[in-house]
């Protein structure tokens, strides 16, 4: 197997673990926790406009879906290619 197909199987392979990890309607700490980051930071990116698809219940209920927050991580991979 080819190191580009190797890079593409972890990925993938981390991507099933996150997803049996994590669930899939994350309040901002859970989504905190999944990105490795503070809430501050997350609030920072929320007032830069830069921060992943939030689903708003209410004004006080946040929601970010697993899936869409995976995508939009995958929107900021910067190189990977060999």
């Amino acid at each position: 197997m080819s190191t580009p197909e190797l890079r593409a199987l972890e990925g993938r392979i981390e991507e099933l673990e996150a997803r049996l990890k994590f669930p899939r309607m994350m309040n901002p700490r859970e989504l905190c926790d999944f990105l490795g980051i503070s809430e501050a930071l997350l609030y920072e990116w929320k007032r830069k406009g830069d921060a992943p698809p939030a689903i708003h219940f209410s004004e006080r209920s946040v929601r970010y879906d697993l899936y869409s927050v995976m995508e939009w991580a995958k929107r900021k991979e910067v190189g990977g290619q060999a």
